[in-house]
């Protein structure tokens, strides 16, 4: 397929076309998808940085990044549609409502959701990025995220990329000194949940 067939796909066929056009389309590039895919396959292509993408499928950067932006519309596309919980009183709600932003992640991310009095959620917001020990995530910064949402208590959850939801040693420390901090300024952490790639997911507080 040349570059100004690719141009000129019909919409209306786009649903019918293979993930190999498909990526072509994004891109711009006729050829150049079945090595992508050979190599990485989509799902691994989906979770891969734009620099990392760029590496392993011999693409430039730009053309990685243009690629990432693609999956992220999806990915976002998936979390507008799943039928998420409104409220969050046990730990398959929590799984079941920040599954769809963390599960796909080749990093760790931690998020806080705000509740109300019911368990109603009032807000959500990312605390930290990369992990869950040393300077990557504070209990300042829970704390602070808690009280900026006016929660009367909130949960934490965050991701696995290894597929194993077992909370760490790390984990535990950390969500035992938030939650003595969280106390004492009468803001409640109801709960610390790990959520896999897998759809496995754990209680930090419930091992």
């Amino acid at each position: 397929m040349s570059t100004s067939e690719l141009v000129e796909t019909n919409l209306a066929d786009i649903p019918a076309a293979t993930e190999a056009t498909l990526i072509e389309t994004v891109l711009g590039s006729p050829g150049i998808a079945e090595k992508i895919l050979i190599a990485n396959g989509l799902v691994g292509i989906a979770r891969m940085s734009p620099v990392a993408l760029a590496e392993r499928a011999g693409i430039s950067v730009k053309e990685a990044h243009r690629l990432v932006a693609a999956f992220e519309l999806g990915h976002r596309v998936e979390i507008a549609r799943t039928r998420r919980p409104k409220r969050l009183r046990t730990s398959r709600d929590i799984a079941t409502f920040f599954g769809p932003t963390l599960r796909g992640l080749v990093h760790e991310e931690v998020w806080i959701a705000g509740l109300d009095a019911w368990q109603g959620v009032r807000g959500v917001r990312m605390v930290a990025r990369g992990g869950l020990h040393g300077a990557t995530l504070r209990p300042a910064d829970v704390l602070r995220g808690a009280l900026e949402l006016a929660a009367v208590s909130f949960v934490l959850c965050h991701n696995h990329p290894s597929g194993d939801p077992k909370p760490t040693d790390e984990d535990i420390v950390m969500t035992n000194e938030i939650e003595h901090r969280a106390h004492l300024i009468g803001v409640e952490l109801v709960d610390h949940v790990v959520v896999c790639p897998n759809g496995k997911y754990a209680s930090v507080f419930r091992r």
